[in-house]
């Protein structure tokens, strides 16, 4: 039986968006099962007491030409978003939630989410203001009333509070945070010691 990979990201992160491309090499090579854990990384951010990387400047620093050696690896195209860190991507996270039961549609959110927010040419969306949202999801082909309106819905909120709140239980203090069983890997630079863990 194939194993699971959680993976635990926020659209607000980066690192995440750029981890989504060699994972597809690692699901491809395991065939293990991708089960989508959004979370709210402010919330993560704040319970176990981690800061931005930007927050700390040679971080901020080595992470920025991190990120540039890995996009050239594996050819993604990351463009700064001009909201970042302040855009909220609670409704986003919160309507990817609300899909998982309809797994096909909710990798449709997925890819098209991480298109507008970081791969856009120009800054990307603001995934908290409801005219950019519904404009962006309504140009992928969803229905893009339906989908910010679960993004809003209190249970779709209670949900993402229940994954943060989870995350934080189990270790996760940002993301990307992925999970093979009770095993956890941080970052997307980790992502060889994660097919290991899905090949054992």
């Amino acid at each position: 039986m194939a194993k699971t990979l959680e993976f635990f990201f926020d659209y607000i992160s980066p690192t995440s968006y750029i981890a989504r491309v060699p994972l597809q090499g690692v699901l491809e090579r395991t065939g293990a099962e991708l089960k989508l854990r959004p979370l709210f990384q402010g919330g993560v951010m704040k319970a176990t007491g981690n800061s931005p990387p930007g927050m700390v400047p040679a971080k901020g620093k080595y992470m920025a030409a991190d990120m540039a050696r890995i996009c050239k690896r594996y050819d993604i195209e990351l463009h700064f978003n001009k909201h970042f860190p302040m855009m909220n991507t609670r409704p986003l996270t919160c309507a990817t939630i609300r899909l998982q039961d309809d797994p096909a549609q909710q990798m449709k959110l997925f890819e098209a989410a991480w298109k507008h927010v970081w791969g856009k040419p120009g800054g990307g969306i603001d995934t908290g203001d409801e005219a950019q949202f519904k404009a962006a999801f309504a140009a992928e082909g969803f229905d893009a009333d339906a989908l910010w309106a679960l993004g809003n819905d209190p249970e779709s909120k209670a949900m993402l509070r229940a994954n943060t709140d989870e995350a934080v239980e189990r270790g996760a203090f940002g993301s990307p945070t992925f999970f093979v069983g009770d095993e956890m890997f941080f970052g997307h630079d980790r992502l060889d010691y994660v097919e290991e863990a899905l090949m054992a």
